[in-house]
Order: structure tokens, then sequence, then C-alpha cells
């Protein structure tokens, strides 16, 4: 938890200063921005999707922080059963909430996918003789789109699969070998 913790921290620093802009504009003069002791930080889209990447990892270390030291190896009781069921819904928040959002954002404003910018034109022959233009803004929703499914599958599998947590795990049989009249083959001694 504290890792993750830590992590966090970090990664929101970094998001925060690689959002600042290289240059501005002064009297139609493009001139650098400067920004307090830390000028030495990356800037662009692609740091503040690494940073976006890292606060990700580090919100999931803390969640898994949390229930591996408050929930794993304890008789489940109300509070703890209320507890797990807080950390899912901080999941279901950060997963159907915060990064999708977080992705509309760093594609409309540091990506620039809007309606306006034409992402592919659909070759006139194929759509009889019509121009069809997908905008990267129609991109920007099918990754979101895409993802939601992915995620929404995803938490399916994960709700039949933590049906067997805790369940005792079955043994194999024993393999007998059989004879070839039928019976099954017991060394001397058993």
């Amino acid at each position: 938890m504290v890792g993750g913790a830590v992590l966090l921290v970090v990664a929101v620093w970094w998001i925060h200063y690689s959002s600042f802009a290289r240059t501005t504009l002064v009297n139609g003069v493009e001139t650098p921005v400067t920004v307090d002791y830390f000028n030495w930080v990356p800037r662009g889209w692609y740091w503040k999707a690494l940073g976006y990447l890292a606060a990700f990892a580090a919100s999931q270390m803390l969640l898994l922080g949390a229930a591996l030291a408050f929930v794993v190896g304890r008789k489940m009781t109300w509070a703890l059963a209320s507890f797990l069921a807080f950390l899912a819904w901080i999941e279901l928040v950060l997963i159907f909430g915060i990064v999708p959002s977080e992705w509309l954002n760093l594609s409309q404003t540091d990506l620039d996918w809007s309606p306006q910018r034409i992402f592919i034109s659909i070759p006139s022959w194929l759509v009889l003789g019509n121009q069809v233009d997908i905008s990267f803004a129609a991109l920007k929703d099918i990754i979101s789109m895409g993802y939601h499914i992915v995620m929404l599958g995803a938490a399916a599998v994960f709700a039949y699969k933590i049906q067997d947590f805790g369940k005792p795990r079955k043994t194999p049989e024993k393999v007998t070998q059989i004879s070839p009249y039928g019976r099954p083959l017991i060394r001397s001694g058993e």
C-alpha cells in the first residue's frame, strides 16, 4: 500500500508538470515556457500518458495492498464484507469512470482528435459513389466503446471465477490400473 501511495503521488505530480506547454506566444513570438524548479520534467502528450498509466498502476497497487492487508486470511464478517464492497466500488469507479474520462480528456485536448480531423476516408466504390469519412472523434469513441466492452467482459469473468475463491480444491482421484480381466490391479501389501 505504501508503494502504491508513493507511486500515485509521483504519477500525479508527473502528469501535472508534463501538462504544461513547451512554448507560448508573447507579442506574436514563440517563447519557451519556464516552470519553477521542475522545468526538467519532459512535456508532451506521451509523457502525460505515461503518467496516467503509472497512476492507474499505483491505484491498483493500493487496492490490492488493502485487500491483502485487511481481508485475506480473516474470517468474513459484516464489517469485512462492507469493506470489500467499498474496495469493489472504488475499483469500478476507477475502471468505468476515471479511466474513460481521462482517455476522453487526453484525446480531445492533447491529441486534438476532433470531428474536423479525418482519420480515414472509405473508398467511394465501396459506398455507392458517396464520400464517407471517419473522423478522429469517431475513432476516439470507438476506442472508448471497445474498452467498455472488454472491461464488462472481464468483470463478468472475474465475478464468475471469484465464486470459487475459498472453496476447497478437488484432489484428483487415484488412478488404478485395470487388469485384462476387468478387475483393478492391487499391489501386494495394500
